[in-house]
């Protein structure tokens, strides 16, 4: 069993390579995006300590955080994005740790994927058994998100600024898919990587 993390900014792909890796080779996928909405909900292991820092302007009328108050609170603040940080990373770690290790203890799967753009700043990366970055041109991602998730400039600009740049991923990491094809491109680069 292989520990593979998958990380790159917003819209290089990640997810695209994760879904080739669960369809054509059974890999297990742990998502840390999902992880951190679910413990962001009522009861959630971040729920609280987030309401208790960022006050009960954030609660919706069903309980819930209200993500775009939270989204517009930290949007441009660098002090309150760092301190949401601190407050659902090591949860959200904790989380992916012991799926990992019940995994393991299962041993059935050849592989577990771990997803994330927050790999570096997370500190995923010291229980996989190797992270790919996945790049893509920063023009290309931004016709994607403008594409598949409707995201304006303002909030792309925002993401872009916040997130780790090309040259500390290709820094920390060697294993580097580049997504400036189409899907086959990917699969080729895949299978090369599962084979050395």
């Amino acid at each position: 069993m292989k520990v593979i993390g998958i990380t790159g900014g917003i819209g290089s792909g990640k997810s695209l390579v994760a879904d080739i890796l669960k369809k054509k080779y059974n890999a297990y996928i742990v998502n840390t995006d999902a992880i951190a909405k679910k413990q962001m909900e009522p009861g959630g292991a971040s729920y609280q300590g987030v309401i208790d820092y960022f006050g009960q302007d954030i609660v919706a009328e069903d309980k819930s955080i209200d993500r775009q108050k939270l989204s517009a609170i930290v949007f441009d603040n660098k002090e309150k994005l760092k301190k949401l940080n601190e407050l659902t990373h090591p949860q959200v770690l904790k989380a992916v740790l012991e799926e990992v290790n019940t995994l393991r203890e299962v041993g059935n799967i050849p592989y577990i994927v771990i997803e994330t753009a927050l790999m570096i700043e997370a500190g995923y990366d010291y229980f996989c058994d190797e992270v790919w970055y996945v790049y893509s041109p920063e023009e290309e991602r931004r016709k994607r998100l403008k594409r598949d998730r409707d995201y304006s400039d303002e909030k792309m600009d925002a993401i872009f600024k916040s997130q780790s740049k090309d040259a500390a991923f290709r820094e920390r990491y060697s294993i580097i898919i580049e997504n400036t094809g189409d899907v086959d491109e990917l699969e080729v680069q895949i299978q090369r990587l599962l084979l050395d």
